[in-house]
């Protein structure tokens, strides 16, 4: 299955936990909200989903959201809309003249979904050569996915959707070695009235650590990176940090 494909088939249930099932991670959204202040040219966000990040991306300049699945794009509201300007495509075939952006972001564990190490990397020169000298990206990734072993069959939530109708998540995790990724088969089951049904989406991560992140930033052409390990900034540490967030500089 393609990456739209997935996305396509997956943004429902994506937008039903972001939106429904879980609170708003406000540190998250803050985050991003404060370095885009610091970045406040053109700015490029790469897998923007439905729109979960426009407000907080929003500027005086412009905001360009690249998305590869017509669902999520589908999923945007009429307010997000104003904030950032949608447009169709994949990271790894930018749609952009070169040296545009000062500021790109590929949140979300974005690259972790990506499961061709030639097409990562790609992405990444990519995203070097749309941005302008000077200029940043952010990387955001876990290497925490490194600790997480297989798991049977386990229901992870059971939540009421606005339209009446529940939504059931039963997953299993299974972790492999070579390749080393975490594949999460994920077994959507929709309650109604009439009956139920139940669709599996499997999404395949794969497992990374700080030293391949900083080593595909630099091959992919960046000179400096900045590592924090949360939204608060704090300094990267391999065992405490639940994420890492790599600030990466394009030279002058």
């Amino acid at each position: 299955m393609s990456t739209r494909d997935l996305w396509n088939s997956y943004a429902r249930y994506f937008n039903a936990e972001e939106c429904i099932v879980f609170p708003a991670d406000e540190p998250e959204l803050e985050f991003y909200r404060r370095i885009r202040e610091e970045f406040d040219g053109a700015c490029l966000e790469i897998g923007a989903g439905s729109g979960r990040l426009a407000a907080s991306l929003k500027s005086k300049s412009v905001t360009i959201a690249l998305e590869p699945s017509d669902s999520m794009l589908g999923g945007w509201s009429a307010e997000d809309r104003r904030d950032a300007v949608r447009i169709q495509g994949t990271g790894e075939q930018m749609p952009f003249k070169s040296d545009h952006f000062q500021f790109v972001c590929f949140p979300y564990n974005g690259l972790q979904c990506v499961p061709e190490e030639n097409i990562r990397l790609g992405i990444l020169k990519e995203a070097f050569r749309v941005i302008a000298p000077g200029g940043f990206f952010l990387l955001e990734v876990s290497p925490v996915f490194d600790r997480r072993e297989s798991e049977q069959l386990t229901e992870r939530y059971c939540a009421d959707m606005p339209d009446g109708s529940r939504l059931i998540l039963r997953e299993r995790v299974v972790r492999r070695r070579n390749p080393d990724s975490i594949k999460y088969h994920m077994f959507y089951t929709t309650v109604k009235h009439d009956g139920e049904t139940t669709e599996e989406i499997i999404l395949d991560l794969f497992v990374t650590n700080r030293d391949e992140v900083i080593g595909l930033l630099k091959d992919a052409g960046f000179c400096s990176v900045i590592e924090w390990g949360n939204y608060d900034r704090s300094p990267y540490d391999d065992e405490l940090s639940p994420r890492l967030l790599a600030l990466a500089i394009k030279g002058l």
